[in-house]
This record gives C-alpha cells, structure tokens and sequence, in this order.
C-alpha cells in the first residue's frame, strides 16, 4: 500500500508571489473607516491587523462588512497590477511535487485576486488546491483554512505551512502543524512566540528539507 501524501501549504504574498501589498497600510485604512462610523476597536498598544479587525466586523458590526472589504479588495487589486513571482517559486513547486507532495495556497486575499494572480504568473497548474477568504470562516490567524485542506484531503499523512509572516506561524501553530518561514523576521516571530519547523531564504532550498 503506498504511503498517505503530504502537503505543503503556501501562503501567496511575498511567499509565492513577490507584491507591494502592504497590510499595514490596508489595516490603516479599514480602522479609519470603522472609525468614521463610530465603532472602531478599542486602542491598545500593538495594532490592530486586518484578520483582527474582519473578525472584529463580523462579530460587532455586520452591516459594515461590505464596504469593510471593498477596501481591503482596492488594497489587492493595486497590488495585483505589480506582483510578480518570486524568485525560485516554479522550480520549488515543481520539485516537491515530484516528491510525491500536494500543493496549496492559503491565502486572506479575496478569490477572484488569487486566481487571477495565479494565472497571469501559470502558478495554477503546479498548485492542486487553493484556499482563499471565500472558502474559510475566520482569516489567518485562525487556523480555519487548515480545516478546508483536511476536508479536502482526509488522507494526508502531514501537513506543512510555508510563509514570510508571523501571521502565518500562528496560523500553522493553532492548526497543529510545522511551519517553514521563508524569508521571515526572525526577532517578529519570536515576540509573537512562533516556533519554526525549518527556515529558508530561498524557496529552491525548500525541496532539500525533504530529500
């Protein structure tokens, strides 16, 4: 009988794709806009990131959940326009497919962005599952998205979380999985108390770890 299959789950942002989405400045935008409406979070010393203050909206204020992603949806399509692969991307996917391992992207952006991202970059083919903010309940952090995957896939052996951010460490760790970080802030992840599986600074190195 052969073995169960793995996975290696991507995130898409400065993991897969190189892009000028700045999250900070999109969860800037949306604090303003709650603001302006009279039900903004309350202040505290760390900001307040976009997966926070979506959750935020879903519990406290649902009538503002439209315009609320508009917002963040103008943040994507901007960036959109300039992404690019990032280097070693294609080769990475390639290889650990041929490992014998299923692909996915994870992603908070909105689905029509991804997919769009992933065809004008031909990521698609070489991905076997993709895993946007339609397709979950709650954003990363929350490991929701982690669900999907092993909904999808009940036979997996393990699972791993590839990712720049600390975002995407805690995403991982509340799923009960390893996380790789690629390219990550190494005194971030510590603050936020992530813990890595492996680190990379470039995803052809990704493969080695399996081999």
């Amino acid at each position: 009988m052969p073995a169960a299959p793995r996975a290696l789950v991507f995130d898409l942002d400065q993991t897969l794709v190189r892009s000028p989405l700045d999250l900070r400045a999109m969860a800037q935008d949306l604090l303003v806009f709650l603001r302006d409406r009279g039900v903004a979070p309350p202040a505290r010393d760390s900001r307040w990131s976009a997966p926070e203050l979506a959750r935020f909206v879903r519990e406290q204020a649902p009538n503002l959940e439209d315009g609320f992603w508009q917002i963040a949806l103008a943040h994507e399509q901007r960036a959109l326009l300039q992404s690019e692969l990032e280097p070693g991307a294609l080769e990475s996917l390639q290889a650990v497919r041929a490992l014998g391992f299923r692909t996915a992207v994870w992603t908070n952006n909105g689905g029509a962005v991804t997919q769009t991202v992933l065809d004008r970059l031909a990521l698609a083919p070489h991905l076997d599952l993709i895993v946007t903010r339609q397709e979950v309940r709650h954003l990363k952090p929350d490991p929701d998205g982690l669900r999907v995957i092993d909904e999808r896939w009940p036979d997996l052996r393990e699972t791993f979380v590839v990712g720049d951010s600390w975002v995407d460490g805690q995403a991982a760790a509340a799923g009960g999985v390893p996380f790789i970080a690629y390219r990550a802030d190494q005194e971030e992840l510590k603050r936020r108390g992530v813990r890595v599986w492996a680190a990379i600074a470039r995803l052809i190195d990704l493969p080695a770890l399996f081999s």
